[in-house]
């Protein structure tokens, strides 16, 4: 039997992983559990277990992390490929083979690829947008009987954003306050992420707030950020002002431009207002000037504190 476990929802898949390690009872202890790894383990050493037969076991698992042979990583792997198709045709039912895949994306050219859909279980588990997140933490909460209200609810989210993982860490420690959970809790227990701190820099930007901006930049710099990370941020945070505009421009409506750039809604509403005192033109203005200080940064030619504080008081939005 052969099983893909593959996508980018890291705790969904680790789920399914113990989920099938409990459905054929393989584990350590059993010694019926192999782990290998596409960094570490070449195809051959993985082939030499697949075809040997469980010790004191029914079945055994084998399970192989990121095969690199299977995705577009540059190297050469034309023996394990050959070793890979060598198995899939035999495909032991007392061997449970696990390919677990959550970085490279598989190269779908490949014939090993190819081979291995036409023989395998897929269970494949894809990034979850706002709206699965927040449903998942809701039915978590109220599994625990535990209850929160909806701005409080909003505020979690904002914080975790859409990251499964991050959320559930955070929510078992938001069940673990009490019962019912409002705004106040979820501000005391879940730190704000620097992304709402760079926001605000940015609007202080766009708004020539220089005492606003240099108060948000000191205290930024008193948490250690680094000028190159925070001129990348704030850029991010333009484009993403630019492409809002441009959606809103074609009509699409806060929940589709969400889905889209895959935004947490509740920060897009916010988005979407501040973007309505700029034009595209404005944006992309202020999108050049960060491209150049972050080019000048990088050469050498500016230093990268006094060349985004100069930065700040030169920005220009016509």
């Amino acid at each position: 039997m052969i099983c893909v476990i593959y996508g980018s929802e890291r705790m969904l898949m680790d789920k399914k992983l113990e989920a099938l390690k409990k459905e054929y009872n393989c584990s350590n202890d059993r010694m019926n559990l192999s782990v290998y790894y596409g960094e570490n383990n070449k195809m051959a050493e993985v082939y030499e277990d697949l075809i040997t037969a469980p010790f004191l076991a029914d079945k055994k698992m084998v399970v192989y992390y990121r095969p690199l042979f299977l995705t577009g990583t540059k190297g050469k792997y034309e023996e394990e490929e050959k070793y890979f198709l060598d198995y899939l045709p035999v495909d032991n039912e007392e061997v449970i083979f696990v390919i677990f895949n959550d970085r490279s994306d598989f190269d779908n050219r490949k014939k090993c690829v190819k081979q291995l859909k036409k023989v395998a279980n897929y269970y494949i588990y894809e990034h979850l947008d706002h709206y699965k997140v927040k449903e998942f933490i809701r039915t978590n909460m109220r599994d625990r009987n535990v209850t929160i209200e909806e701005d409080a609810l909003e505020l979690f989210m904002e914080r975790v954003s859409n990251d499964l993982l991050h959320a559930s860490l955070e929510m078992e420690k938001v069940c673990l306050y009490g019962n019912h959970i409002d705004k106040g809790i979820i501000d005391l227990l879940i730190s704000k992420p620097i992304e709402d701190d760079v926001f605000q820099l940015t609007r202080a930007i766009l708004a020539k707030d220089y005492q606003r901006m240099f108060s948000i930049y000191k205290d930024l710099q008193s948490l250690k950020e680094e000028p190159v990370k925070l001129i990348a941020l704030v850029a991010s945070q333009m484009r993403l002002l630019y492409q809002v505009k441009l959606l809103d421009r074609k009509g699409y409506n806060d929940q589709e431009i969400g889905k889209m750039l895959g935004v947490n809604p509740y920060r897009l509403k916010y988005v979407r207002q501040e973007g309505k005192n700029f034009t595209i033109q404005e944006l992309l203005k202020c999108l050049d000037q960060l491209a150049n200080l972050d080019e000048g940064i990088k050469t050498g030619r500016m230093d990268k504190d006094m060349g985004f504080e100069l930065f700040m008081l030169k920005i220009k939005i016509v």
